[in-house]
């Protein structure tokens, strides 16, 4: 058996520090100029284990939805989607520190949107993700210690999600198709 790649930013959160320990490696606006590195560590660590549970869960959903043929633009968007979201907080008049993978999830739920448009799971799942997003939008919740969901990391990995997928697929398309394989003892 085949470990699909994917699945291993999916587990990333619970690999790395909760709680305590984590608001070491959290972004927080106040550190960036000198801390670049909190841009990306930000969203990959997290406030307790049930947080990083329910991040590895949905980042493994989205994992086994996208499967072995969206594994590589879902490791990519692991690696690239937690700069814009952290540069976006930074933009906000009132920004403050976060932590958690639910911006670089929200990311890949909009990438697989993007990717599946043309037929009928790609709607259900753009539906599914404006609806979330207008849930959260119009009733703010909390999440672990009383903190709030950050709204704005959702949106912003969404839409860097879609943008960074819609340039991969461009990108792929304008590749030249690389020559079939041929056997010497043919």
């Amino acid at each position: 058996m085949r470990l699909q790649p994917s699945l291993l930013p999916a587990l990333l959160p619970l690999c790395l520090p909760v709680g305590e320990a984590a608001r070491r490696w959290r972004f927080d606006p106040a550190l960036a100029a000198d801390e670049w590195w909190r841009c990306w560590s930000g969203s990959w660590v997290h406030a307790d284990w049930r947080h990083a549970l329910f991040n590895s869960a949905g980042l493994l959903l989205l994992a086994w939805l996208g499967g072995p043929g969206h594994a590589r633009l879902l490791c990519w968007l692991a690696l690239l989607l937690p700069c814009p979201i952290a540069l976006v907080q930074l933009a906000l008049p009132h920004a403050g520190p976060f932590l958690g993978a639910s911006g670089v999830l929200y990311g890949w739920w909009a990438a697989l949107a993007w990717q599946w448009r043309r037929d009928g799971s790609g709607w259900l799942l753009a539906l599914l993700l404006l609806s979330r997003l207008g849930w959260q939008w119009v009733w703010p919740q909390t999440w672990a210690g009383g903190q709030a969901v950050l709204w704005s990391a959702h949106a912003s990995g969404a839409l860097a999600g879609l943008l960074l997928a819609a340039c991969f697929s461009r990108a792929a398309r304008a590749a030249p198709a690389s020559p079939p394989r041929t056997s010497v003892h043919s």
